[in-house]
């Protein structure tokens, strides 16, 4: 809770097993397993792994979204970040 709070993240609590509360999550899971899961037979967990961790990092560094002003996730996290530091005073040493 104090991370996201330094972040400027505001949690919202739902109940247990709420799709509606988890909407980001659970659209997230089902972009996985339709684009990488399901159409794919795998012939190891390890092969699996592999391309589960490739698919990831394409995700984040290239997917966008809308609702991140269509921008991949990686972008907006570094551009969040600049922001942030921008708006953040300069702490004066003693």
């Amino acid at each position: 809770m104090q991370a996201c709070g330094r972040m400027g993240v505001k949690q919202a609590f739902t109940s247990y097993n709420n799709p509606k509360g988890n909407a980001d999550t659970e659209r997230f899971m089902r972009t996985l397993k339709e684009e990488r899961v399901w159409i794919n037979e795998w012939p190891s967990p390890t092969a699996f792994f592999k391309a589960l961790d490739n698919w990831i990092s394409q995700y984040n560094s290239s997917y966008l979204h809308s609702t991140l002003g269509t921008m991949p996730p990686e972008t907006f996290e570094l551009k969040f970040n600049q922001n942030k530091q921008q708006k953040t005073p300069l702490k004066k040493a003693c």
